[in-house]
Order: C-alpha cells, then structure tokens, then sequence
C-alpha cells in the first residue's frame, strides 16, 4: 500500500471511533480505541479492556493489532487513535510509551512505513509517523 488516501484516513478514523463503544469496562472514562490499515487494505479496530489490576490491562493499540495478527495480517501502514478523554480543542491523546514501542516494533517487523493518525472529540486530526515519535528508539532501525 504506496498511498494512503484521505477517504481511507477517514474510514480508519471512523472505525476507531466506532470502537470507542466496545471499551471495557463500559461507562468508563478511560475509554481508548484504534484502527489498523493492513497492507491488504483492511481495516481491524478494537477499544482498551481494562483491569482492576492496571497491569493486565490491553490498550486499545495493543488490541487493533492483534485483531489484525489474529486474521494473519501483520504488516500495518497506519493506525488511527482515538479516546473518550475531556480533551480541550487542539490536543489529542497520543500512545503511551508501551503502545509507542509495540508499533516501532511492528513497523520494524514489517519493513512498511506507520503512519499514525490521532483523532480528538472536535473532528480534529493530527498525523505523525512512528519513526518521527521514535528518536532514539530500540533496537535501532536497521
């Protein structure tokens, strides 16, 4: 996948958002989601499934990409994020440092350039690729 077109960028956003309703617990105010393209052109969304524990909980990236794995589609050329988070204009939530990692490391398995697309509550949206996140990331890219 060499283009990325803005009406692939808004059905991307559109399904993480559509995700943001299956978050676990339901109700909840940390409510995250996000939407993989995979090389084949599909798009896999999930939501965060969170824990008492905090630990054991799954981020709505971690959960997008291993809903892609699961269909034996494992090279992802964008992500679009999204949460229920009380965000003013202007901002958006962005992964966290374990989300970050995981998607370096999925873009270094698979060779392919990830584009990340963050999308606020205000129809706003930022993009960003993982390498411009990751300035000394490890392991290095190779």
């Amino acid at each position: 996948m060499n283009t990325i077109t803005s009406e692939i960028k808004e059905r991307l956003i559109a399904e993480a958002k559509k995700a943001l309703q299956c978050s676990y617990p339901k109700g909840s105010p940390y409510a995250y989601s996000a939407a993989v393209l995979t090389e084949a052109g599909n798009i896999y969304s999930a939501a965060n499934y969170s824990s008492f524990t905090q630990s054991l909980t799954l981020h709505g990236e971690q959960c997008a990409l291993v809903h892609a794995a699961a269909h034996g589609e494992g090279t992802i050329h964008a992500i679009a994020i999204t949460s229920a988070e009380k965000l003013p204009e202007g901002e958006f939530t962005a992964p966290c440092h374990m989300c970050k990692q995981l998607l370096w490391e999925s873009r270094l398995h698979s060779g392919a350039p990830l584009l990340i697309i963050l999308a606020n509550s205000f129809n706003q949206t930022q993009e960003v690729y993982i390498d411009e996140l990751m300035q000394l990331p490890w392991p290095p890219k190779k």
